[in-house]
């Protein structure tokens, strides 16, 4: 059948009825629309006919299985017995989907049904089908099971080298299909990556913390004192301001020490003494392993460095170090971020118990 749309000259050939030639008959000029149905038919109206796409059928799931189940079984009887309904059930569900798609799936041939070559190409596809419900069916396995997905993390310095370490080590011993990453940063980096959820947990200084994220923890603990390793301080069970005089005193940032009353005190009682200021724990440490000096910074920092060359003393005054757990309030917790906030609990209370200069303030 052949299909004419556009538009004709004046002039068209017509065949004769007598003989093989053609006759040329002069016609007024005009649209002529050719349904693609039947070419013959012409539409002399102002609208261009296009062919109709057919609509998709609508299929349902039960339909399928039973379709697939009597592809399987080559029998009515047995797809019944196998689907746990009537046969008539059956027999319904396979006449209304050979109605939906509007051809016929089987023959029967010595009493058996016989699956059609077009019953075999749709059969195909549904296999791609169940396998892929298969495969999703795994996933959801392996997520509820941890065996499949990630965990982004985000520490500011102090946390990333005490607590977290051991953390992630056990949450990789018991999850090791899980992949973790983990951002260093300052809290208020880490804040952001919260916020615009680059990242599922963070830990950070409260001070950076923003209405755009969501404390899951908070802990506050004392600051300490780190003394270089055989100093005469080394021999005190607590360390005070006067003891501390006439010591060159390693100065962290002025806004550390001075968020509260007490170590704005002992700022003020020490500046003249502040010959050497840094920005980071772990740099006074460092430095104080050298003997360059002494410095209060946070408990974990300290106890990192322990081993390094330090002793860590506790301060008489109470100078508070904070630190909390942050996530986003825009999506809840995954179930690898929940496990890993139970496993940092449990990491944390182990350490306040056999760490004895690691105190939570009350």
């Amino acid at each position: 059948m052949n299909c004419i749309i556009g538009r004709f000259s004046p002039f068209f050939l017509e065949p004769s009825a007598a003989s093989i030639g053609t006759q040329i008959h002069k016609v007024k000029e005009q649209d002529l629309r050719i349904s693609c149905i039947n070419a013959m038919d012409y539409e002399r109206s102002g609208e261009l006919r296009m062919p109709r796409t057919p609509k998709p059928a609508t299929i349902s799931l039960r339909q399928i299985e039973a379709f697939k189940a009597i592809v399987e079984t080559a029998s009515v009887t047995a797809a019944a017995s196998s689907m746990h309904v009537s046969q008539p059930s059956v027999s319904r569900l396979l006449r209304s989907l050979e109605e939906s798609i509007g051809f016929a799936l089987f023959e029967r041939r010595k009493g058996r049904l016989v699956a059609t070559p077009e019953a075999m190409l749709l059969y195909d596809e549904i296999q791609k089908y169940f396998r892929n419900l298969q495969k999703l069916a795994h996933t959801a396995a392996d997520i509820r099971a941890l065996a499949h997905g990630q965990l982004r993390l985000g520490s500011f310095i102090a946390l990333s080298i005490a607590i977290t370490p051991a953390v992630i080590k056990e949450f990789n011993r018991a999850h090791p299909q899980i992949h973790i990453s983990c951002t260093t940063a300052q809290s208020r980096q880490i804040v952001d990556l919260i916020a615009s959820r680059f990242a599922d947990l963070g830990i950070v200084d409260p001070i950076a913390v923003t209405d755009a994220v969501r404390i899951e923890r908070r802990w506050q603990f004392r600051c300490v004192c780190a003394i270089p390793t055989g100093h005469s301080l080394a021999e005190s069970d607590g360390i005070s301001v006067s003891q501390l005089a006439g010591e060159n005193v390693i100065g962290l940032e002025r806004e550390f020490l001075s968020r509260y009353v007490p170590g704005a005190r002992l700022y003020e009682a020490l500046a003249s003494q502040l010959r050497i200021q840094v920005h980071q724990s772990i740099a006074a440490c460092a430095l104080v392993a050298e003997g360059v000096g002494v410095a209060i910074v946070d408990p974990f920092t300290a106890m990192h460095c322990a081993p390094r060359g330090i002793t860590v003393r506790p301060l008489e005054a109470t100078i508070p170090f904070e630190m909390c757990i942050i996530s986003s309030p825009e999506a809840p917790l995954s179930v690898a971020a929940q496990e890993f906030l139970e496993l940092f609990d449990e990491e944390m209370d182990k350490t306040c118990q056999t760490t004895a200069h690691i105190v939570i303030c009350t």
